[in-house]
């Protein structure tokens, strides 16, 4: 309970109530909270305090809000890990050479007519088709990154029926189609969740993010992926290696 006669101020003494749930398990990663009313009613303690305390362990990334359904227990981080990007990497493959449990769910598919700028980023007539695949990222069950994936449809006939055992986009374009994709483009940008994106990375919306767009070709030199994808901020950080023949035929490392 609150005490009234030792000094520490109410809000203090609610987030360190709140922090011993959380520690003790009493509110586990995923949980929404009580209201403020019901926090008010139970500490006798006024909203304006209550929200001065959940506000606070919003700002320290220990819980996060939704708007319009509460304010829920943050997923205790990971060590902060460095995830490479090559021209070929798989998400599976790089998160278990770290040591790591990688683990994937598909959130959304569907074909649709590719909007504007993705029918742009992979040279697509107007009205061409286009699969939508919306991948949640796991590392050790905790969400690490979010894509949205963009595939010409006239190339890749019938994917969606590869998708009930999915696990990686890269097995599906060598099993089915005899294609090994390559990165050949990544455009990095620091910004802030939207907010499906902050619900869906289980962090505060005012918790930034790194978004990489990503363009991948065939063997063929055919556009065969565009992606956008939304890292976790503070699990990640992003160390880039591939490799490009110069003109004089010879190779450049490159590494950021």
């Amino acid at each position: 309970m609150i005490d009234k006669e030792n000094g520490i101020p109410y809000y203090r003494q609610l987030m360190q109530i709140i922090e011993h749930q959380v520690a003790s398990g009493g509110l586990r990663e995923g949980q929404q909270l009580p209201s403020i009313l019901e926090f008010g009613s139970t500490y006798r303690i006024n909203r304006h305090t209550v929200r001065q305390a959940v506000d606070e362990l919003c700002r320290q990334g220990l819980l996060f809000k939704v708007r319009g359904r509460g304010t829920f227990v943050a997923n205790h981080p990971l060590n902060l890990l460095e995830y490479k990007l090559t021209a070929r990497n798989r998400f599976h493959q790089t998160i278990a050479q770290a040591g790591k449990m990688p683990g994937s769910k598909i959130l959304q598919a569907m074909e649709l007519i590719a909007p504007e700028e993705v029918a742009t980023a992979l040279n697509l007539a107007p009205g061409e088709k286009v699969y939508l695949l919306e991948i949640l990222r796991l590392v050790n069950d905790q969400p690490f990154l979010l894509s949205t994936n963009y595939l010409p449809a006239k190339h890749l006939p019938g994917f969606m029926n590869h998708l009930c055992h999915f696990s990686s986009l890269f097995a599906i374009y060598e099993q089915h189609y005899g294609i090994s994709p390559q990165r050949v483009k990544a455009t990095f940008r620091a910004t802030f969740p939207r907010q499906p994106e902050a619900v869906t990375l289980k962090i505060p919306a005012n918790m930034p993010v790194l978004k990489v767009e990503s363009l991948l070709k065939s063997q063929d030199d055919i556009l065969i992926q565009y992606t956008i994808s939304c890292y976790h901020g503070d699990l990640s950080k992003i160390s880039v290696e591939w490799q490009e023949s110069d003109d004089a035929g010879g190779v450049i490392r490159q590494e950021r």
